[in-house]
């Protein structure tokens, strides 16, 4: 049986909530993206809910047919740059069985189509230290490094 045809589309939480494949895809991204002083992830999903609400987050899913991979994006001005507005991708992540064929590059515009749409002037994206997406990511015409991030536990 072929593979279904990939699809890249602005999605609901409740659509990434009902997935039958988003556990598996959380154990994945557990694996790859967990900070140890965080713990493994747990989404909260109430929480995604109001942010999406607040059209503050908004999220971008990659369907084949079933979700493969999600973007989430926050959108935000930045009070120390007189409010312009920005976009963080909150959470990028593909299941390793659907790394091929440019998904990741796909969820990826499609995140910058949405945060230009919304009126951002910069997309950021964080990387775990050493993972597959941070050596994307330095490939990735149009992105350069800007910012590292250093966590500490406080518990």
């Amino acid at each position: 049986m072929p593979d279904s045809p990939l699809v890249i589309r602005h999605c609901t939480v409740a659509e990434i909530e009902q997935s039958g494949a988003l556990p598996e895809l959380l154990a994945a991204y557990g694996d790859e993206s967990s900070i140890p002083e965080i713990g493994q992830p747990s989404p909260c999903m109430e929480t995604y809910r109001g942010m999406a609400a607040s059209g503050v987050l908004h999220f971008v899913g990659a369907f084949s047919p079933e979700l493969v991979g999600v973007v989430s994006v926050l959108v935000f001005g930045l009070p120390h740059y007189a409010g312009r507005r920005v976009a963080s991708i909150e959470s990028f992540f593909v299941a390793p069985h659907a790394r091929h064929g440019g998904t990741g590059i796909r969820l990826l515009r499609s995140a910058e189509e949405l945060a230009r749409g919304l009126g951002a002037q910069a997309l950021m994206v964080s990387a775990p230290v050493g993972s597959r997406l941070a050596k994307v990511m330095t490939r990735t015409a149009g992105y350069r490094p800007t910012n590292q991030v250093f966590t500490r536990g406080l518990t």
